[in-house]
């Protein structure tokens, strides 16, 4: 029991921390795979680059612009498929 009270502790962790990433992986995947492989690609250099705190400023500036881009003009962000 104490295994499986150590697991579902850690999951509602996981979930509590990583549930707007997830959100935002699934609607990249509904609209381009390339795109969410772009994503998973600078958020894994985030986690396992040695030089961690320029990984991470760099990946928060890379995906804000890419936000911003996709929220102005979604028309002119290559390779995005805008669901009906």
């Amino acid at each position: 029991m104490g295994a499986a009270r150590t697991g579902v502790a850690h999951g509602g962790f996981c979930i509590g921390c990583c549930w707007a990433l997830m959100a935002a992986l699934f609607a990249l995947g509904v609209m381009s795979i390339a795109w969410m492989v772009l994503v998973t690609v600078l958020v894994a250099a985030d986690k396992l680059l040695p030089w961690r705190a320029l990984a991470t400023r760099g990946t928060a500036v890379l995906l804000a612009v890419l936000g911003v881009a996709v929220a102005v003009s979604p028309g002119l962000v290559p390779g995005l498929t805008i669901p009906m």
